[in-house]
């Protein structure tokens, strides 16, 4: 019986313990609903690409409006506000501060939160290279290509179809000569273009 009353013990006090774990967390979520926030504080974009930072507001605040500005818009600019949305354009390589500015009424009364947002623009990369630079008619060579963001898009080209093509990635020898494979990388409105050389005996 002793065992039993100290397995029970044990029970109740692991028991009441996760009771009170549990009836900790809708306190914490009560006091981060209490005011404005943004989704993000911190967001990377490439240039030519852009961002939307969502404004979260408690469900008793109405009439809500949202203003923002930008520390640098040569940078990154905000190109629209919608309702509780802020999409900020990156513009070109560098770092900008994004203030929002939120206002609305609680229970009668105006409220306002000051909201700020570190943005960080990098160019888009690309890397490309060919399995084999110098083929035989006839020869096919893979193109491995390594891009920044992944969401990029990759156009393949050929300046001399008719020593090589390329299609898909995968580079073809028609005829002897030399042709540049040219891989283009397209982000946005921003482009960036490799060319590697093939030969064909």
């Amino acid at each position: 019986r002793g065992k039993d009353m100290k397995t029970f013990k044990k029970v109740l006090a692991s028991t009441l313990a996760a009771a009170m774990v549990v009836t900790a967390f809708p306190v914490t979520n009560a006091e981060a609903a209490s005011t404005a926030k943004l989704s993000a504080t911190k967001a990377t974009v490439y240039a030519g690409g852009s961002k939307t930072l969502s404004v979260k507001t408690p469900s008793n605040w109405k009439n809500v409006k949202v203003k923002a500005t930008s520390s640098k818009k040569s940078v990154a600019k905000i190109s629209k506000v919608s309702g509780k949305k802020v999409t900020v354009k990156a513009v070109k390589k560098g770092t900008a501060k994004v203030t929002v500015k939120v206002t609305a009424k609680k229970a009668g009364k105006k409220v306002s939160k000051t909201l700020k947002a570190t943005v960080t623009v990098k160019n888009p990369t690309l890397t490309a290279s060919v399995s084999k630079t110098t083929l035989n008619v006839g020869d096919t060579a893979q193109i491995k290509v390594t891009k920044t963001p992944s969401s990029s898009t990759i156009k393949y080209s050929s300046t001399d179809a008719a020593v090589a093509t390329v299609s898909a990635g995968k580079v073809k020898a028609i005829a002897p000569g030399t042709a540049y494979v040219v891989v283009t990388s397209t982000y946005g409105k921003k482009k960036v273009t490799k060319k590697i050389k093939v030969t064909v005996k």
